[in-house]
């Protein structure tokens, strides 16, 4: 009796570092969304002229995937729930792209990812209820990686444009509640119901906020690459992957692994558009990265115990 268990601790370590990888690749995935945006605008093309096309395109993936399998589909107030959740990944969207647009790009990850403090201020409105030490250090980390990962203590950006770091700080409020509500909005439905709905509600977000994309864009060749590449980066490869990933893994493991995305970024808005960070500004994103890790430590170790 001793040997099957012996075997099987391998393979449920594999399985899990199985699903950890597919939630960094999720994460991964939005990172090179920085450069994408950056490459867009040299020719031309900005997030109001693709992010409505963007959901438009994965809603109609989507839903030629319910029609293809024959889901079965759900109230109308259910349904207005999970679409709801594509209300606030539309925001993000909107603001965050915004923020990449006239900001670098160490700055508007940065900004994005205030979702961290954002998110804890939420969750202690709404259930009345003080932070943790744990979460209060994490917190006070954030803070201080964001400081210098914006650029502005070394003087490598000399100026943020403040309407920039309100578009970044809007997709942070965006993303937290998007994380928030994700796990207590429709949890009983199937993964691509919930996707389908959360492509419609960005979908009409997107529609409202940017409804000149439809008559001066979605005519335009140059336009429709740059919306099917964000629609497989942005919300169809890492929603389906960590929906699939995330039952499977600790709470703290899933933010943790899709934290990937701010060095990603980074990395890659280097490499591609040659938006080098300084190297206090890349101290400030380990900053960030190391406030996410304290901030699960409790989890990962009440995780731990169970097992």
């Amino acid at each position: 009796s001793v040997t099957p268990m012996i075997l099987l601790q391998p393979a449920m370590s594999h399985r899990t570092l199985t699903y950890s990888l597919l939630v960094f690749l999720a994460g991964s995935s939005y990172g090179f969304i920085v450069p994408a945006i950056k490459s867009a605008a040299t020719i031309g093309v900005y997030p109001n002229s693709f992010v409505p096309i963007q959901y438009l395109v994965a809603f109609l993936v989507c839903m030629g995937a319910m029609v293809l399998t024959r889901s079965a589909w759900s109230s109308p107030r259910e349904l207005l729930k999970l679409a709801l959740l594509g209300v606030f990944t539309g925001g993000t969207s909107v603001c965050y792209y915004s923020a990449v647009s006239l900001l670098p790009s160490s700055a508007a990850l940065t900004l994005l990812f205030q979702y961290i403090w954002v998110s804890v201020l939420i969750e202690c409105i709404h259930e009345k209820r003080r932070p943790s030490t744990s979460t209060i250090v994490a917190i006070i980390i954030v803070l201080i990686g964001t400081l210098f990962a914006t650029g502005l203590l070394d003087g490598s950006v000399g100026y943020l444009n403040p309407l920039g770091v309100l578009f970044g700080f809007g997709s942070a409020v965006f993303y937290a509640l998007f994380l928030y509500y994700s796990g207590t909005l429709g949890t009983g439905h199937s993964m691509l119901l919930r996707t389908t709905m959360l492509t419609a509600g960005g979908l009409v977000f997107t529609s409202i906020t940017s409804p000149g994309a439809y008559t001066t864009s979605i005519f335009d060749p140059i336009t429709w690459p740059f919306a099917i590449g964000f629609a497989v980066l942005g919300i169809l490869l890492p929603t389906g992957l960590i929906n699939f990933a995330s039952p499977k893994l600790t709470t703290g493991m899933v933010s943790i692994m899709a934290s990937s995305e701010l060095p990603v970024g980074i990395l890659a808005a280097w490499a591609i558009v040659g938006d080098a960070p300084s190297p206090l500004v890349l101290f400030g994103a380990l900053l960030v990265l190391v406030g996410i890790i304290v901030k699960q430590v409790p989890t990962l170790i009440q995780a731990a115990r169970n097992d």
